[in-house]
């Protein structure tokens, strides 16, 4: 197994998309500027384990799913479930505008 940049950035922009949130916002959220919150999602810049671990926090994700794509049963589940509810809460929001 061996660490995959452009895939690791790959997972940070779902993950922001999944909480709706522009790269900008998860910029200023992380205290680091936009071009560094861009260059980490398109794999071209690494990040500090601190870092990495305010990503996890803020994600409600292991460093293990960010790092590696890996999650443990339970983690799994609760990213379909996290997934679920954002797709449910789109709908009832949609609904609502009708």
């Amino acid at each position: 197994m061996y660490f995959n940049q452009v895939e690791f950035g790959q997972r940070i922009r779902e993950e922001r998309n999944r909480l709706k949130m522009t790269q900008e916002d998860l910029a200023q959220e992380l205290n680091i500027g936009y071009v560094h919150m861009n260059g980490i999602e398109n794999g071209r810049k690494g990040c500090s384990i601190d870092l990495l671990l305010e990503l996890s926090e803020l994600f409600g994700v292991s460093t293990d799913y960010l790092l590696t794509g890996k999650t443990h049963s339970n983690e799994e589940t609760k990213l379909k479930i996290q997934s679920t509810i954002s797709d449910l809460t789109a709908l009832l929001q949609d609904l609502d505008r009708m």
